[in-house]
């Protein structure tokens, strides 16, 4: 199930990168192409497909390892990486995606296609919500190069494409602000929010923060980007406040979700 393609892939795509000092003409690799984040909406007892379009963009032929992983977060940093199908809502088992090694020519692209078979039922029930898992391209040859002091380094860049399946109305997440932090860091003043999803489908909220002065005028206002939270996950959003003039605001915190319903505070920030 992999053949040559023009085609971007369509999968959502979070790169881990290893820092070196390779000059730029000794870095070249095989990289992943295409948008950062995807999920299919499918009905149970169906099958689809995603791919994974890789690009070497070097001038000898590189092997990419492929596998599955299940993968968490949580909104204080921790991230987890466990065998595939060991949390309840893990989509691996229904994913094939071919052989574990490919071979991608020099100045190639080669397409992965992942299959994914949803069951009909999950533990003898129907399938409800989201169902996600990850697969993970890892190049095996890198090129080492020598650098200054004769020591060589390797620069490895691998991936992990997170693939969700989203059972077609079915599912409702539930949104929880666990909490609010003024935080003060070097010359910044930050905002930190956490919030959870306990519902049972995939979310992806954006936080927005309107800081109102003693008269009641707008000071300050501003929106985070939107962030994925998976059913059971938690994230972090951050807002500088670094800009807002010292004193006394009422806050108005909005949550604002795609399927979720937003979520409200109001609270007092001291600066």
């Amino acid at each position: 199930m992999i053949r040559p393609s023009s085609i971007a892939f369509q999968l959502a795509a979070l790169a881990l990168f290893a820092l070196t000092v390779l000059p730029a003409e000794s870095t070249a690799q095989v990289v992943v192409r295409g948008a950062l984040a995807q999920s299919k909406e499918a009905s149970p007892g169906t099958t689809y497909e995603e791919t994974i379009e890789l690009f070497n963009q070097g001038d000898t032929s590189r092997v990419v390892e492929v596998s599955l992983s299940d993968y968490t977060f949580s909104y204080d940093g921790t991230v987890s990486y466990e065998d595939p199908g060991s949390h309840k809502r893990s989509n691996a088992p229904w994913i094939d995606y071919g052989g574990s090694r490919v071979d991608v020519p020099p100045g190639e692209e080669v397409e992965v296609t992942c299959q994914v078979d949803v069951p009909s039922s999950v533990n003898g029930e129907a399938p409800v919500g989201t169902y996600w898992s990850m697969v993970l391209v890892e190049p095996l040859n890198q090129p080492s190069v020598s650098a200054d002091g004769g020591i060589a380094v390797q620069q490895v860049r691998r991936y992990g494409i997170q693939v969700a399946t989203q059972i077609r109305d079915t599912g409702t997440p539930e949104l929880r602000l666990l909490s609010t932090d003024l935080q003060r860091e070097d010359d910044q003043t930050v905002l930190s929010l956490a919030v959870e999803n306990t519902g049972t489908r995939m979310d992806q909220p954006k936080a927005q923060i309107e800081l109102y002065g003693d008269s009641g005028n707008l000071a300050f206002e501003q929106q985070t980007s939107p962030k994925r939270i998976y059913p059971g996950t938690s994230v972090r959003y951050r807002i500088d406040l670094s800009g807002v003039a010292p004193g006394n605001y009422q806050a108005l915190l909005v949550l604002q979700a795609d399927v979720a319903r937003p979520i409200g505070r109001q609270f007092t920030v001291e600066l």
